[in-house]
């Protein structure tokens, strides 16, 4: 995120929450469903040059995109698309050319939550500085995900519990496919070919996204980017840098710099 990007960042299982000013951005793509929601236009592209001028965009995973005209007073929230709410929000907005374009049917982060649904997610410690704005912001994005629109396919057992160790595994240098198909008693190139189907990409740039999960993560206490990088198994500072930028579009240091995390 550029210096253009300021405002608060909220973590959550399945969810990174961002509020503030949405900036400009290098063309990337990440493991993750991504919603954007603002009060004025921002303009989008994607990798082929097409643009769209929007108040409401959702990226599928792995789609290159880049953010060419940011906008203020914006909610930007990234899923996991194994995750219920990533799950519903792809049922709903699908994952086509036409995604980005899809209706809103609320305008901008002042929107209400409505009904009485129980929170998918953790509401914020209050007596931050932007408690209230995150709140409303987890409305919003539990608005746009709702209930039971994804097709829940029971996921193969082998992929579940190779999902369950990685994490594990992480900190311990190169994750390698035979240690974890030899973990959960499949061949490699069987483990290879369930986990791509199931999950959606392979497994070497899925355990790429734990990775940089887990240093926000740790960013987001306290922790220096280097330190953060090492934690999360990456080589050195270099290493940690080109996969932030290949996945967000920018520095981790300029994340960083930017956002005021909320516990």
């Amino acid at each position: 995120m550029s210096h253009s990007w300021r405002g608060w960042c909220l973590l959550r299982p399945g969810l990174l929450l961002y509020g503030g000013t949405v900036g400009s951005n290098g063309l990337h793509a990440h493991h993750a469903v991504q919603l954007i929601v603002s009060a004025e236009p921002f303009t989008m592209a994607d990798a082929h040059g097409d643009t769209l001028t929007t108040q409401i965009a959702v990226t599928p995973p792995d789609v290159r995109h880049t953010v060419l005209t940011g906008a203020r007073d914006s909610l930007l929230a990234l899923l996991d698309p194994r995750s219920s709410p990533g799950r519903s929000l792809l049922a709903r907005s699908g994952t086509g050319p036409h995604a980005s374009t899809w209706s809103p049917r609320i305008s901008g982060p002042s929107g209400h939550h409505k009904g009485n649904r129980p929170l998918m997610f953790t509401e914020p410690a209050t007596g931050h500085t932007y408690t209230a704005e995150a709140t409303t912001a987890l409305r919003i994005v539990e608005t746009w995900t709702g209930h039971g629109t994804a097709t829940n396919t029971p996921p193969h057992p082998a992929v579940e519990a190779a999902i369950t160790l990685l994490p594990a595994l992480l900190s311990r240098g190169p994750v390698r496919l035979r240690t974890v198909a030899d973990a959960v008693h499949l061949s490699p190139s069987r483990l290879a070919h369930l986990f791509s189907a199931q999950v959606g990409i392979p497994m070497r740039p899925y355990v790429r996204w734990l990775r940089l999960q887990h240093a926000i993560d740790r960013v987001a206490d306290g922790e220096t980017l280097t330190t953060a990088a090492h934690s999360a198994g990456f080589t050195d500072s270099p290493h940690f840098t080109r996969a932030f930028r290949k996945a967000f579009g920018t520095a981790p240091s300029e994340l960083a710099a930017a956002i005021d995390w909320l516990p």
